[in-house]
């Protein structure tokens, strides 16, 4: 592609993408377990995920400070959707746990957010959500292949993060 077409199709993406970003995200938080936040709920999930992780493994794959990670966490404990436990070989070693309310509380944002993207992209053809899938992923690939890990952590959604 010649660098002056290009150049016009990152403009127009990067409207589209800030518009669409800002629209679907209001929509997406309203949907979210009152008193959780974007973060919280990207955390839940991550954890759940992977079944347990340390506030290290964490803030690296959420590309965030140890520090940050710390005060989701603790707001997290609180709220009784994580459990710290110790590490029974290296009691050093702590470990995050979802807690069955913080399942219940990632399944039901799941559901919710579902829910918002199933009224949107069920608007357009079959083919169309497809090939926009197929883009996302081969971008995606492009990004975790030549961008390492500063991209992909820009891309993440961590507007609310403590600083």
């Amino acid at each position: 592609m010649r660098n002056d077409r290009l150049a016009a199709c990152i403009d127009r993406l990067e409207e589209v993408f800030q518009h669409l970003s800002r629209r679907l995200h209001a929509e997406l938080d309203h949907q979210l377990v009152q008193g959780i936040t974007g973060s919280q709920f990207f955390m839940l999930k991550r954890i759940l995920r992977r079944g347990r992780m340390t506030v290290s493994e964490v803030a690296e794959e959420m590309g965030v400070s140890l520090s940050a990670v710390t005060a989701l966490v603790d707001r997290l404990h609180r709220a009784g959707f994580v459990k710290r436990r110790r590490d029974e070989e290296d009691r050093r070693v702590v470990w995050l746990e979802v807690t069955p309310a913080g399942e219940e509380v990632v399944r039901s944002c799941l559901a919710a957010r579902r829910r918002v993207l199933e009224k949107y992209l069920s608007r357009l053809p079959e083919e169309d959500v497809e090939q926009l899938v197929r883009i996302y992923e081969k971008l995606l690939a492009v990004l975790n292949r030549e961008g390492g890990g500063v991209a992909a952590r820009c891309l993440c959604p961590m507007h609310d993060l403590p600083e």
